[in-house]
């Protein structure tokens, strides 16, 4: 009754997805992989990894890329046991997490609970963060399938379910590399604003270009001296004002879109 798989969604993870899979060797029944349109060696890796027969089953398919969240459930679609794990490319279980999965499946404990929430420890550009944004999240990731379900978000997807659904937390945590690369980051950043300009409108209507104006200080500051991203230094720094961009660029494309109409 406590049969695992791992389901995930990945384009162009060649880099992060071979660590990602040895992590889950030991710790699920199965891997289901949804992949959005890879141009690298993404596939030739899954392709390798299903027809290793040492590790636990591989599937994986191709989709066309639509948004986040119908991307992420019909991976969910795809998991064929009673509970599901929801891990990224950029993502690995660590020892101490791997350790609690064997141990709640071995006693039965993991079915007290319908959703279990587990800690993200984010690492940027090689630091495990502190700052408050960026420390001590946690992320529902572990469910009983059919309990819960992903929201429909064009990017920020999360899962969601009933008030009577029964919850949990592990601590010990998904290991999570935020920001490996600044370069590869702006290019995620370039795509979600795309996405999130067209999830919804700008909620600063006619003050739009003085938001403009004043999101990137605004969000240097809050992050990083607000949210104590200067107990990271140079990363927390690098972080901030990431983020400061993401909102400018988030700012400028909602512009863009209202002067073509």
């Amino acid at each position: 009754m406590c049969k695992l798989t791992a389901f995930m969604i990945v384009r162009n993870a060649e880099q992060q997805l071979p660590r990602c899979l040895a992590s889950l060797r030991g710790a699920v029944d199965a891997v289901a992989v949804l992949d959005t349109g890879s141009v690298d060696g993404t596939t030739a890796i899954l392709t390798a990894v299903a027809a290793d027969r040492d590790g636990p089953p591989l599937s994986w398919w191709t989709r066309v890329f639509d948004d986040f969240g119908r991307a992420r459930q019909a991976a969910l679609d795809r998991v064929a046991t009673p509970w599901a794990l929801w891990i990224d490319a950029d993502e690995m279980l660590s020892e101490p997490l791997r350790a609690r999965l064997t141990a709640l499946r071995a006693s039965g404990e993991l079915q007290q609970r319908d959703v279990w929430e587990i800690r993200i420890e984010n690492r940027v550009l090689g630091r495990t963060m502190r700052g408050a944004n960026l420390a001590g999240q946690y992320r529902a990731r572990l469910l009983r399938v059919g309990h819960a379900r992903v929201s429909k978000s064009l990017v920020h997807e999360g899962l969601e379910w009933d008030s009577d659904t029964r919850c949990g937390r592990l601590s010990e945590p998904i290991l999570h590399e935020a920001m490996d690369s600044w370069r590869t980051y702006l290019r995620k950043v370039d795509r979600y604003t795309s996405l999130e300009v067209r999830e919804r409108p700008s909620g600063y209507g006619p003050l739009l270009p003085l938001h403009l104006l004043v999101t990137a200080p605004a969000t240097v500051w809050r992050e990083y001296i607000g949210r104590g991203g200067w107990h990271d230094g140079w990363p927390g720094f690098v972080w901030a004002a990431t983020g400061a961009w993401s909102s400018v660029l988030r700012d400028l494309k909602y512009l863009v879109r209202a002067g073509r109409r």
